[in-house]
């Protein structure tokens, strides 16, 4: 059998104790004490060091530096010099050596651990190479069988009031350990928090699919793709966007110098939807995370994803109360809200933000909200036409039109509206329904969507809408069709409420302005897009568009870079989310000014006098003057002024 060498193996595994160059002592250390032979791996073989953090992690302090300073050694030493000390090590005894002796137990525990421990990508060669497994079989917190027998045997399970406030005195402590890990080592962690994600990529997009019961590529794009996107943006652009910022000076400050910091706000409570259980978890986790936040994540009782988040987030390497989460109904949101967090990031409905927001209002804690939207397309009639419908399609009917950002409402300028709707009846009608790779659309996740679809479709039909697809629903069926609706008005529920569902109402237009008109007619602000072939047409009615967020022949793209930040205006919620606004919306924005240790007085200190007086108005009046002038006019009121006020300040002192 042959084994091909791990990332490890070449030092570019990351690590948030050990630098590269000690990683690949370890490999060397590694591959002394464990050679592999016949089936067996070597050490740097099977990746065993991959999981060196959790060892390390549980070390005290000093003994971490010291073992780091053994695998400097064993990375610089000649091969034969290595196996000499380790030689030296074995004879411990003899030397009646104790420095020796904790030395050889250090390495040999740390290696063994990790090697027969079956940890790493290897572990499996390691377990058939042997013909042996010692490993425990006992269920542990995110395998399926054992998520299976937590929620048959205490689906309400829910934490009391003394453990939610232990969640949270946990999450302070460790906040302060977040917080003295320096930025590249919280990106380290992040980084192999991607590799993680990606490895178990099938097994999350199984949970995934499960819980929610939306498609297998819904799931790969929504949930993994986009989020090991949002982890690269950190990776590339946390650094720049955390650094501290010099600032202009103003003259009268001439001088000195002015700084912003970025700095953590402390713990972070997330209240996460149902519809897209792993990215609202991970995404705002790994944003907070990168701050140098504790996080504290309450989940949806709908889709919790059990035990998931926890087991990924403890193979990455963070520690157990970095991010912790709680689970249960929104009675268990409140209480924890109630322990008033440094800061509430919620993702939910309109109504539940309201509530959210009142509570916290009362305990004066920071919110950020992204709750709902009712988004529009606006089509004009030199839009390409396929694109477009194919473009309307996905904007509508993704994750079953379970999103915030979905396409609700479609306006088509009048020349293209029929062809358009002839088209898109067509090509919906040619969408399948499942949860597998082969499949365009899932089912519905929850009872309470299904009733307002029924309730909006029922509404719209009876006022006159037209139904072109999805006739065959009987109206319960998670497994609703995707529907095409005509003759709407603004009338229906259907084109004012947010459906949260896989509907397409189509109305026609006129005029650029009736279509921003009837775009902007909502109470919701999230996203738009505009369709044109006009590109000024196209940017100068995405400008008058009330959102948050427009696409320009495109929809839903301002979501995928998270190099921009996502929020809405009006009842879509507040603040901004991702981005540089996103990231250090986690922080605590402090301005600093920096002066010199002088003997100066500043003219604005004590005490004030008639001629201090007459001198700062001389100075106000000559700082509105604009130019080469108003400098020197500025300076000629200044000089004079600092000099009273120094002067004055002596005589003070001297009385």
């Amino acid at each position: 059998m042959r084994y091909e060498p791990h990332a490890y193996q070449c030092g570019s595994a990351a690590s948030i104790y050990f630098s590269a160059r000690q990683l690949r002592g370890l490999n060397r250390l590694g591959d002394c004490y464990c050679p592999g032979t016949g089936e067996l791996p070597n050490f740097s073989a099977s990746g065993a060091g991959l999981d060196v953090d959790r060892l390390a992690y549980a070390m005290h302090p000093q003994d971490r530096v010291d073992f780091a300073l053994l695998l400097d050694l064993a990375a610089n030493l000649p091969g034969p010099l290595l196996k000499l000390l380790l030689r030296l090590f074995d004879h411990a005894e003899t030397f009646q050596s104790v420095p020796l002796r904790l030395a050889r137990l250090g390495a040999a525990g740390v290696v063994y651990s990790l090697y027969y421990g079956f940890a790493g990508p290897g572990g499996a060669q390691v377990r058939e190479g042997l013909g042996w497994d010692a490993a425990i079989r006992t269920l542990l917190p995110g395998e399926p069988p054992m998520n299976q027998l937590v929620r048959d045997a205490a689906p309400n399970l829910v934490p009391d009031e003394a453990e939610i406030t232990a969640v949270f005195d946990r999450a302070r402590k460790a906040q302060t350990d977040v917080a003295n890990l320096n930025l590249k080592q919280r990106l380290a962690v992040l980084d192999k928090l991607g590799q993680v994600i990606l490895r178990r990529r099938e097994e999350i997009i199984a949970r995934v699919t499960e819980e929610t019961g939306k498609c297998a590529s819904d799931a790969l794009l929504g949930e993994i793709f986009a989020v090991i996107d949002n982890l690269e943006y950190l990776r590339r652009d946390a650094a720049k966007v955390l650094a501290d910022r010099k600032m202009p000076t103003p003259l009268a400050m001439l001088g000195k110098q002015s700084r912003i910091w970025y700095e953590p706000l402390g713990t972070i409570l997330v209240i996460a939807p149902w519809n897209y259980p792993f990215y609202q978890a991970i995404v705002p986790i790994s944003i907070a995370f990168a701050a140098g936040n504790a996080v504290v994540h309450k989940p949806s009782e709908f889709t919790p994803l059990r035990g998931l988040v926890e087991s990924i987030l403890a193979e990455a390497g963070f520690a157990p109360d970095w991010a912790q989460v709680v689970y249960g109904t929104g009675v268990v949101g409140t209480a924890c809200l109630a322990k008033r967090p440094d800061k509430l990031f919620f993702t939910g409905s309109v109504a539940t933000g309201k509530k959210v927001m009142a509570q916290a209002a009362e305990l004066l804690v920071p919110v950020e909200l992204e709750l709902g939207g009712k988004d529009s397309m606006l089509v004009f009639a030199d839009s390409n036409l396929e694109r477009s419908v194919a473009g309307a399609m996905w904007g509508a009917f993704t994750n079953t039109g379970q999103s915030c950002t979905s396409i609700e409402r479609c306006y088509v300028e009048r020349p293209l509206y029929e062809s358009f709707l002839a088209l898109l009846v067509t090509q919906t009608r040619k969408l399948t329904l499942g949860t597998g790779p082969d499949h365009d659309i899932g089912t519905m996740t929850t009872p309470m969507q299904i009733d307002i679809v029924r309730s909006h479709l029922a509404d719209a039909l009876a006022k006159g809408a037209t139904q072109h697809t999805g006739q065959e629903w009987d109206g319960h069926s998670t497994a609703i069709p995707p529907i095409v609706l005509s003759g709407v008005t603004h009338d229906m529920l259907v084109m004012q409420e947010e459906s949260f569902g896989p509907f397409l109402p189509v109305m026609p237009f006129d005029k650029e302005a009736e279509a921003v008109a009837l775009a902007n007619r909502t109470i919701y602000g999230l996203s738009a897009c505009v369709w044109s072939g006009d590109k000024l047409r196209a940017e100068r009615v995405a400008r008058q568009l009330k959102v948050g967020n427009v696409s320009i022949n495109n929809h839903m793209i301002t979501e995928g870079n998270h190099a921009l930040p996502f929020g809405g205006t009006k009842q879509s919620g507040i603040g901004r989310f991702k981005g540089e606004e996103g990231l250090r919306g986690f922080c605590n924005v402090k301005a600093v000014m920096v002066d010199g240790n002088s003997s100066k007085i500043e003219a604005n200190w004590y005490p004030f006098t008639t001629a201090k007086y007459q001198a700062l108005d001389k100075m106000t009046v000559a700082s509105r003057i604009r130019g080469l002038g108003g400098i020197i006019r500025f300076a000629l009121a200044g000089l004079p002024l600092e000099q009273l006020a120094n002067k004055l300040g002596k005589q003070g002192r001297q009385s």
